[in-house]
């Protein structure tokens, strides 16, 4: 990894990163799950909250911002361009084990006595093998390989929408009576055979970030890429451009979803098309806003900027922190739950509360975010 300061960037762009992390940090935040908005939790299976809308809207930043680094690297070598790639793909898929490791790592560190075998057995035995990192590695390679090819809108459509149609005929070929079916679906069932039912997400037959679900994801990152040749034009014209593609993409999210169903956990075709749709239409507000209130823009969504400069450090940052306040014990419950008991339980009706200590939370990690941003430190992989 390397720390750098650029000097230009597109604001609008960071901001929007900034919104995808902070919404990450919130719905991990949760310190009750069971009394807590629904908008704040993951749906288990079909449909779509407000928190299914974090995980997709970084894989759409990542997408807009290749674009504009597609664009500076447009001259190189394809050897030398796809060394880059890999090389950053490769730390980010480790970083991800890594993150994915840090339960098991810290259970040995600080309860010792509740394990009963050693570091390595566990991890061989127990340690997931993807995650979101993994995902994100996955896709930005075969993203960026596209991306390079891939020189018109249309032909950034096109592909997407192949991987999308790749995805759902997987599924209705596999079961053609019920191809969403939980206990039983194509995704599930190449996650049994690799990574197998040990090394997915809490030893469950099935991965939410599994190999499968990394086809339509793919999609989501091209479709960010479209968008980020959008805003990178910066015309009037490019920005209606995305305005109606925006537009387009929702109507794409009905129409298919009369075959498939919206599901965060298996990343269907409806899925992505309507969290796309939702995120061009964000960007377009927020590059319309920083080009017609440069510095009113710039002032309101300084919180968000900050968090999107450093992505990867603050997410790796507060899911170490969150593991480890989960795993500690304290009186009748874990650390963390109970430090949302000891503040901020008892001001309002429990699901406000909650939703109050996540914003609490995020607003603890804005402060390492803005003094990363003063010392002009920021972490690139």
């Amino acid at each position: 990894m390397r720390i750098k300061a650029k000097k230009e960037r597109l604001e609008s762009l960071d901001v929007f990163r900034g919104l995808a992390i902070v919404c990450m940090i919130m719905v991990d935040a949760v310190p009750d799950f069971e009394q807590a908005y629904p908008w704040m939790l993951h749906t288990k299976w079909q449909g779509i909250s407000f928190a299914d809308m974090a995980f997709p809207g970084f894989v759409f930043a990542m997408g807009a911002a290749a674009a504009i680094w597609l664009q500076k690297h447009e001259r190189e070598w394809w050897p030398e361009m796809l060394g880059k790639v890999m090389h950053r793909a490769g730390i980010l898929f480790l970083l991800g084990i890594l993150y994915n490791i840090m339960p098991i790592l810290f259970q040995h560190l600080f309860l010792p006595g509740s394990v009963q075998v050693s570091l390595w057995s566990d991890l061989w035995g127990q340690g997931r093998l993807f995650g979101v990192l993994q995902r994100l590695a996955m896709v930005y390679v075969v993203g960026i390989v596209l991306g390079r090819v891939l020189h018109t809108q249309i032909d950034l459509l096109m592909a997407a929408f192949f991987f999308l149609l790749v995805s759902s005929v997987g599924f209705h070929c596999f079961s053609p009576d019920a191809p969403f079916a939980q206990g039983d679906n194509i995704s599930s069932a190449i996650d049994q055979i690799f990574p197998g039912m040990a090394h997915c997400y809490m030893g469950a037959a099935f991965d939410p970030e599994g190999l499968y679900g990394t086809i339509a994801c793919t999609a989501s990152m091209l479709l960010g890429m479209l968008a980020g040749r959008l805003l990178l034009e910066g015309t009037p014209e490019e920005l209606l451009h995305l305005l109606s593609y925006g537009l387009v993409l929702a109507g794409a999210g009905v129409i298919w979803n009369q075959v498939d169903i919206i599901s965060k956990p298996l990343w269907t075709a409806p899925y992505v098309l309507f969290t796309s749709s939702a995120f061009m239409l964000v960007a377009f507000l927020l590059q319309v806003m920083f080009s017609l209130m440069p510095k009113l823009s710039s002032f309101c969504f300084h919180p968000f900027r900050v968090f999107g400069m450093n992505p990867i450090l603050i997410y790796m940052l507060t899911g170490a922190a969150l593991t480890l306040l989960w795993l500690l014990p304290s009186p009748e419950m874990a650390l963390f739950p109970r430090l949302w008991s000891m503040t901020v339980k008892g001001i309002g009706e429990i699901p406000f509360s909650i939703f109050l200590f996540t914003v609490l939370w995020c607003c603890c990690w804005w402060g390492l975010a803005e003094y990363l941003y003063r010392r002009r430190i920021f972490v690139k992989i």
